[in-house]
């Protein structure tokens, strides 16, 4: 998995993820927010797979036609091992999750049970609540059950706020690339912008802005008058983001620090992980910092 950039808590724990699932061909279930790069982690786990030789289908199941999943499916399987990606799988109707089903039925009745890579693997993503679409009836149970055997969450871009300099400067290059331009940079302002925006878009958005920022000032320096004004303003406060100005008496900074940490846990649910996540820490460092400060939950 060394094609993928990152750094970030989170996305290391999905790179990790990613390595163990591409040793087996077992169903792929990605969840995460538009725009969060799904599709390229599908490649790289087919990549990484025993099939890495054989061919990548994608299937776009919004608006898809009728025949599509059949036509994609036939093609694949006689080419040999293969992944089959379907982006959206929760888009799917009625009709083509029955014959979703049957395909992964007639796959898994050929194959040995030994993961050796024959046949077609099926690594699905969505956006939607699968979960909840079953609660409601709009998607199969059996379908969800044979899709979601290893589910992975991939995590939104704001929580991938370290990852945010590399990105970018990837972004760029390959922007630069494909126009024959020269790079522009970012001035240290226009870094801190980036770093603190939301980024509803996720990847897709960063890419986007990088582009735009090739084509208009090839060569320049981006500061944070060149940003669009979403990025300047930021995201509005949420009743969960904290507004602090340091007061003219000055304060005890480890008061403040393990306020903060019992704030993480309590809208994280106790959970750690996420905890750590919320404060921009590893969690090896988190657990150092309830020690230092004596907090046991």
């Amino acid at each position: 998995m060394t094609t993928l950039i990152g750094r970030s808590p989170a996305f290391n724990r999905l790179r990790n993820a990613l390595s163990m699932v591409a040793a087996t061909d077992v169903g792929v279930l990605l969840l995460g927010e538009p725009g969060t790069g799904k599709e390229t982690l599908a490649r790289e786990i087919h990549a990484c797979s025993a099939r890495r030789d054989g061919r990548f289908g994608v299937l776009a199941c919004t608006g898809a036609p009728p025949d599509a999943l059949d036509r994609c499916v036939s093609t694949l399987v006689q080419e040999g091992p293969a992944t089959l990606y379907l982006d959206e799988v929760g888009e799917l109707n009625a009709a083509d999750q029955a014959r979703l089903l049957h395909q992964i039925l007639v796959q898994d009745s050929a194959s040995d049970g030994t993961c050796s890579g024959s046949g077609l693997r099926i690594i699905a993503a969505s956006a939607l609540d699968l979960d909840r679409q079953v609660q409601q009836g709009a998607f199969r149970r059996d379908l969800y059950l044979r899709l979601c055997v290893v589910p992975l969450e991939v995590p939104p871009l704001r929580e991938r706020a370290l990852d945010i300099p590399a990105l970018t400067e990837h972004f760029i290059a390959t922007a630069t690339a494909r126009h024959g331009l020269d790079p522009p940079w970012l001035t240290p302002g226009a870094q801190r912008l980036l770093r603190r925006y939301t980024w509803p878009g996720n990847l897709r958005e960063l890419a986007n802005l990088c582009e735009r920022l090739v084509i208009l000032l090839p060569g320049t320096a981006v500061g944070p008058e060149n940003l669009p004004g979403e990025l300047v303003r930021g995201a509005p406060l949420s009743e969960n983001d904290i507004a602090f100005s340091l007061p003219p008496h000055g304060i005890d900074l480890n008061d403040l620090e393990a306020e903060l940490i019992r704030q993480a846990l309590s809208l994280a649910g106790g959970n750690k992980s996420r905890a750590a996540r919320l404060l921009g820490l590893t969690r090896d460092t988190l657990l150092y910092r309830l020690q230092k400060h004596l907090i046991t939950s």
